[in-house]
């Protein structure tokens, strides 16, 4: 039996056909990329090291040994300052100066270090009054868009609010004046007394599998109050280093080193009138198993064959 639903935090449109996932396509296994073995790469821009091959850094953070995070601009921008139409910056944030570091296998502590950097580059972004949003995001292997095999973030600051955004504000905002109370707070609250869907549950945040979106397998990590990116505290943001540590330890066990995206979405910045005191920020990790058909492609309408609690159960860490 099928079923027509709609996702809650962006009206995406999803069918649910569980069966589907005994097609033969859907029952072989997880297709894993090469690792990467080698610490450094004497070809590699971004390794420690090779620091010539990049443009100067706009914040690093370092030790003894020398840099351990580095941000750098995008020599390739989708963005620039020269533009009247849409303005911004765009840099790259190298995540770990490890050639062979990936979110598999960094530690909590550089965790830490890399969240510390999006916070800066955050702040700093949003200085400028002209930038009304500012997205990170992450590409990791070429099927999810990565042109560099080394691992590394990426920040963009817009002089525009981006539609996804804007219609996932505008949907928290009509059910409050519906309902007099958070979307948000609701989701948890309901996912809480359900249980199964649920990867861990902290004081701060929530990491579920959720049934009903358009991205097979995708884990949201939700922030459970309205606080915004910038105010997170360091306990705050040592908790979540510690979530993305366990996390991806459990991914890599599970489906191996496959590729993925990360998407963080934040409330719009140097905007008095925005209408988002009751959004939360939320992280969407978008497993890249799968492509879409042609009639996902050609409708705008979504299959879902993902057991969203057995995946679940077997993410689940403490």
């Amino acid at each position: 039996m099928r079923e027509l639903r709609r996702d809650p935090i962006t009206n995406d449109i999803v069918v649910l056909a569980k069966n589907r996932s005994k097609r033969p396509m859907d029952r072989v296994k997880y297709q894993t990329d090469k690792e990467i073995k080698e610490e450094y790469k004497e070809d590699c821009p971004f390794c420690r090291g090779n620091e010539k091959h990049t443009e100067n850094p706009t914040f690093e953070i370092k030790d003894k040994d020398g840099w351990l995070v580095r941000s750098v601009y995008n020599k390739y921008p989708i963005v620039d300052s020269l533009s009247d139409e849409i303005y911004g910056e765009h840099e790259v944030i190298i995540d770990t100066n490890r050639h062979n570091g990936s979110f598999y296998n960094m530690s909590e502590k550089e965790f830490l270090y890399l969240l510390k950097m999006y916070q800066h580059r955050y702040e700093y972004m949003a200085k400028n009054e002209k930038i009304k949003y500012i997205s990170i995001f992450k590409n990791f292997l070429r099927r999810a868009g990565a042109s560099l095999l080394h691992p590394h973030s990426q920040i963009i600051s817009l002089s525009i609010v981006p539609p996804e955004i804007e219609n996932e504000i505008s949907i928290s905002e009509k059910y409050y004046n519906k309902y007099k109370k958070s979307l948000y707070e609701a989701i948890i609250a309901d996912e809480i007394k359900y249980k199964n869907r649920i990867i861990h549950n902290h004081r701060d945040y929530l990491v579920i599998v959720p049934e009903i979106t358009k991205y097979g397998g995708e884990i949201r990590v939700l922030f459970k109050s309205n606080k915004r990116f910038e105010e997170l505290k360091e306990r705050e943001l040592e908790e979540l280093a510690k979530i993305f540590k366990n996390l991806f330890k459990k991914i890599y066990d599970v489906q191996g080193y496959n590729p993925f995206n990360i998407c963080i979405h934040t409330h719009p910045v140097n905007n008095s009138e925005s209408k988002d005191s009751h959004f939360h920020t939320h992280i969407h990790i978008i497993p890249r198993r799968y492509s879409f058909g042609g009639f996902e492609l050609g409708t705008d309408v979504y299959v879902s064959s993902i057991n969203s609690d057995k995946l679940a159960k077997k993410l689940r860490f403490d």
